[in-house]
């Protein structure tokens, strides 16, 4: 019979033991770091395609009318072109015109409808579905996807040239 104190003296396998949990540990921090970086990515270049929206409209909202409608129309394929750059962001993402990103745009509503060079504040906001990938919990097979909305708005003044 074996004493009770040599059991718990006997520390082989340990290391192996805490070396497994480790990795197991240390892939998911790996896995979830690359996670976040494409969600910081994808992030960035909503901020720059909005931006760059703004501009657009800015310099050229008055030749298309005051109409925000009409505006989301004309930047709906330079916000798509904008968001293509990003390696993260696939075609399948980038849906029909305003279903993914949605585009909000606001006009001020005391905006001079006789001189466009006065308070003619606009305000644009995009909305980019995405779904991030979680790795799977013990026993399942695949990990969840949990959607995200990633959202940027800029606001910006209609230029006026005299």
């Amino acid at each position: 019979m074996v004493p009770v104190v040599s059991w718990l003296r006997d520390r082989r396998g340990s290391t192996t033991v805490q070396a497994l949990l480790f990795i197991a540990i240390f892939v998911v921090v790996v896995y979830m770091s690359f996670e976040i970086w494409k969600v910081v990515s994808i992030k960035q270049s909503l901020h720059a395609a909005t931006y760059q929206a703004a501009k657009y409209i800015a310099l050229n909202g008055l030749k298309w009318g005051i109409s925000p409608g009409a505006w989301s129309q004309q930047v709906w394929p330079f916000l798509a072109a904008e968001l293509l750059n990003n390696p993260f962001v696939s075609e399948d993402m980038i849906g029909p015109s305003g279903s993914n990103p949605s585009i909000h745009i606001w006009l001020n509503p005391f905006c001079d409808r006789t001189n466009y060079c006065t308070r003619c504040q606009f305000s644009i906001t995009v909305e980019l579905g995405y779904t991030v990938s979680v790795p799977p919990r013990y026993g399942q097979g695949s990990g969840a996807r949990l959607p995200l909305t990633l959202a940027q708005s800029v606001s910006s003044q209609l230029q006026c040239y005299r």
